[in-house]
């Protein structure tokens, strides 16, 4: 095969991820190829489509603009929100309203409880996450909060089913056991 027929690998495997992350919860100005000019606080960048998420906040309205990756010529980060009230209000925006309604010290105890039923039932449970908040089984399976039967990821159906399952039949004074 000579090197005129090889295809040249996607920006997925080339761009380091924390070239994105730097623009994530910032207010940021993107220009366009065709001239045009977004501005507003990147919530999430797909980093596969390069994508951005674009949220802004006027009056008590709130705008989201997607703009497509392929025709972003440049970003520039004009703010940095240091006091993470601009994050809050994204996350707020996009997460389960049950998560957000807890305090941090409900969803400590409802993963420690989840933690020590799994254990009990003789599953590798894990802490993993940037702050240890998700429970990971083998890497198979990962539980993220409220700690619910619906927040469970897997690409395996079936062990995604039992643990579902597991959680669901998780008795409400396991703990004193």
């Amino acid at each position: 095969m000579s090197d005129e027929t090889e295809l040249d690998p996607h920006n997925i495997f080339i761009k380091d991820p924390d070239e994105w992350m730097q623009y994530v919860y910032k207010q940021v100005n993107v220009l366009v190829e065709d001239g045009s000019e977004y501005t507003g606080w990147v919530y999430t960048i797909d980093p596969v489509s390069e994508c951005i998420v674009l949220m802004t906040f006027n009056d008590n309205k709130t705008k989201m603009d997607i703009i497509n990756g392929s025709s972003v010529s440049s970003i520039s980060i004009m703010d940095e929100d240091t006091e993470l009230h601009v994050k809050a209000k994204l996350n707020a925006m996009f997460r389960p309203k049950e998560t957000s309604l807890l305090t941090e010290e409900e969803l400590e105890s409802l993963k420690k409880r989840l933690k020590l039923w799994l254990i009990k039932n003789r599953l590798p449970v894990q802490l993993t996450g940037n702050k240890d908040e998700i429970l990971s089984i083998s890497d198979a399976l990962f539980i993220e909060p409220p700690y619910g039967a619906d927040n469970c990821r897997s690409t395996n159906e079936i062990i995604l089913g039992r643990i579902q399952g597991l959680i669901k039949n998780m008795p409400a004074d396991h703990e004193d056991w």
